[in-house]
């Protein structure tokens, strides 16, 4: 690699007035570790504004020649250091943020990677529409980051995750070359593979995501919010399995165990809080009744004001985190999936397992997503800021996950973090042979999932 002063300079003479050096942004995203880590996690040479799908070519084929490595930047909204670059050039991709076309006979919205999802949420939601993709981080997130990061949002249950989201994607290859996965933009199609399907939760190894062609959905004309309280976590877990097999599923789900309703609703038993969306007030009528009857057995109704209150407060992660750094702790959030055959079991064995490491001072749980086959447990980790204690308990927790055929990453994608724990749950020498035959010079996160 040549000299980073010559590469700066030589990237500013291809893309003038979108090269800055100034990478200390960069270096640091949400996650956790480099709050308190003594050791940088990260560097890197300059950073590469682009705006437009050209730009991106032109500069992974300047990188491509010079043998230089490119990390995409999204929002900087990772908890695993996904967009902390370890060399090289960022490309931060948040000028390329326009909404190129939408499609309301057809339900289809093609946007830029870079816009942030709270804006194109806010831009659908004007006209009726939504991607029903709502991330804890969705101020922060952006299309590209979402996509490349496979994450999901809190209506998952209903409206499924990014996947089921995307029809087609742009991308730019590390050959420079831009495609798109699918040249007609179609409902769905079998002429081949998807191939959008490469680069969801690729975190960028294979291509640079520079548009997305996705599915919308019309705003419900009702809504019923209700919440319940369980008499103990494993009795909400069972109820939350049988609400999956009902004839509507709900839109929300979400099960709090003692410790994390203590914490945000200041109750003493576990909370399950619930959402469900109809179009017709007749259909509403009977999912209350059918919902109604089916909890009965399993816990009491507490009223739909817990779930206003949550709604009020979910995008509040700032808040929460302050509030613990005062309290002279700091936090983690894990997020493990596993059948429900799994899940009381696993969540026992986790309770037990990080609450017995030193400097651990609690663990908050809820089911925050829920499926046919299963469900993500995610967890909130206090303890005191320090890299032994931080990565005991990650060691714990990939232990804890082997054991119960569980993932170690459910929505939050793999960045540093996880990059190791990767090798137990892919086949990494299928990975190595689509990287070495799409990027045979190294040239896009080179250090990264494969």
């Amino acid at each position: 690699m040549e000299e980073p002063d010559r590469i700066a300079e030589e990237l500013e003479g291809i893309l003038p007035g979108r090269v800055s050096r100034d990478v200390g942004p960069y270096l640091k995203d949400w996650w956790p570790l480099t709050w308190f880590s003594d050791e940088p996690l990260g560097s890197a040479i300059a950073v590469v504004k682009p705006t437009n799908v050209d730009q991106v070519a032109a500069l992974i084929n300047f990188a491509s020649a010079h043998g230089v490595p490119l990390y995409v930047h999204g929002g900087g909204s990772s908890v695993t250091g996904a967009s902390i670059p370890t060399k090289g050039i960022v490309v931060d991709m948040q000028g390329m943020n326009q909404m190129l076309d939408f499609d309301e006979t057809n339900k289809t919205v093609t946007v830029q990677a870079g816009a942030k999802l709270k804006q194109v949420e806010a831009k659908l939601g004007e006209k009726g529409m939504s991607l029903f993709q709502f991330p804890q981080s969705l101020e922060l997130v952006t299309v590209g980051g979402y996509i490349s990061t496979l994450g999901t949002g809190q209506y998952s249950s209903l409206y499924g995750g990014v996947e089921d989201s995307v029809l087609r994607l742009e991308v730019v290859l590390p050959t420079g070359e831009i495609v798109w996965t699918r040249k007609r933009g179609t409902p769905r199609s079998s002429v081949g593979p998807d191939l959008s399907r490469l680069f969801l939760g690729a975190e960028g190894t294979f291509g640079i995501i520079t548009a997305a062609e996705l599915k919308v959905h019309r705003l419900p004309n009702h809504e019923w919010r209700a919440a319940y309280t369980l008499p103990n976590f494993e009795s909400g877990v069972a109820a939350a399995k049988l609400l999956m097999e009902l004839d509507v599923k709900p839109a929300v789900c979400r099960l709090y165990n003692e410790v994390e309703s203590a914490f945000q609703f200041q109750g003493d038993k576990p909370f399950m809080l619930l959402i469900y969306h109809a179009r017709s007030s007749k259909i509403l009528e009977d999912i209350q009744e059918q919902v109604s009857a089916q909890m009965q057995g399993s816990g009491a109704p507490a009223g739909p004001a817990l779930v206003d209150k949550w709604l009020e407060k979910r995008f509040n992660f700032r808040d929460d985190i302050e509030t613990v750094k005062k309290m002279g702790y700091t936090l983690e959030t894990i997020e493990v999936a596993a059948k429900w055959s799994r899940i009381v079991e696993m969540y026992a064995d986790i309770m037990v397992s990080l609450s017995d490491i030193k400097g651990v001072a609690g663990v908050g749980a809820h089911l925050s997503h829920i499926y046919d086959q299963g469900a993500c447990l995610y967890l909130t980790v206090l303890f005191e800021p320090n890299t032994d204690i931080y990565w005991s308990l990650w060691e714990a927790m990939a232990k804890i996950t082997a054991t119960h055929d569980a993932t170690i990453s459910h929505h939050h994608g793999v960045g540093i973090l996880k990059r190791a724990y990767a090798r137990d749950e892919v086949p990494m020498g299928l990975l190595k042979k689509l990287k070495q035959a799409l990027d045979p010079k190294g040239t896009l996160s080179p250090d990264r999932l494969p």
